[in-house]
């Protein structure tokens, strides 16, 4: 019958194998056991220990390089903004010098348009009078304020145009102005010696004003003889 037969055959294969003897662990083996294993598993939980922290050192170093980049890249442009900002100013020196420059050619355009002004007067003065009642006269009296405590002045005398010998005298300035409420005035001349006019004199100068002085300011121009107060010739100019 099949169940004789499979037992025939389990029992020939148990007959078949041979016996091996285990000795049964001791209570310090199993504890050895345990130890070691526990061992194991502690050098595991520190080796993953330590890889993490290398991962994390690498990944600090990694963030520091790239802070450090992003501190290149950002003083690199801070220089670059630097040159560009010393390169404006020094444009803009040059913008002042040159704006300065131009100031002083206008300056010098100004003065050599009143000079030929001043020159054209009198040559004009010169073809048109015919007072031969004059011995001479200002063809050109100019008053112009500077700062708040200097005025220039400019004067041209003429002599008449049949005269033809030279014409002696001084010239006397007056200017009149106001400090505080009352009339003041500077005089120039009054010590100066004699000049000498032939054909025609230019004079030009400047008066220095005391403090807080204004307008409304006037100049008073005379020429008269050397040794004398007749005068020559006489002009005004109010500013």
């Amino acid at each position: 019958m099949p169940i004789k037969r499979l037992y025939r055959l389990q029992r020939a294969r148990l007959t078949a194998t041979p016996l091996a003897l285990r000795p049964q662990l001791g209570l310090k083996a199993r504890l050895f056991r345990y130890v070691l294993l526990i061992g194991v598993l502690l050098c595991a939980a520190y080796a993953g220990m330590r890889y993490g922290q290398y991962q994390q050192e690498v990944v600090l170093a990694q963030r520091s390089q790239q802070s450090q980049s992003q501190m290149q890249t950002s003083q690199q442009q801070i220089d670059a903004l630097q040159k560009e900002k010393t390169l404006l100013s020094q444009q803009l020196t040059v913008v002042g010098a040159e704006r300065d420059a131009l100031k002083g050619d206008l300056t010098t355009l100004q003065q050599d348009t009143a000079a030929t002004r001043e020159t054209l007067s009198f040559f004009e003065s010169l073809l048109q009078s015919n007072d031969r009642s004059r011995s001479a006269n200002f063809v050109a009296c100019d008053l112009q304020s500077l700062t708040p405590d200097r005025v220039a002045y400019r004067l041209l005398l003429v002599q008449g145009t049949d005269k033809t010998t030279e014409l002696s005298g001084r010239m006397l300035l007056s200017l009149q102005f106001m400090v505080a409420g009352k009339k003041q005035s500077l005089a120039l001349g009054n010590d100066s010696a004699a000049i000498s006019v032939k054909h025609y004199h230019r004079a030009a100068g400047e008066f220095k004003l005391p403090e807080n002085a204004v307008g409304p300011m006037w100049l008073e121009a005379r020429f008269v003889e050397p040794q004398g107060s007749k005068v020559i010739a006489s002009c005004q100019k109010k500013i």
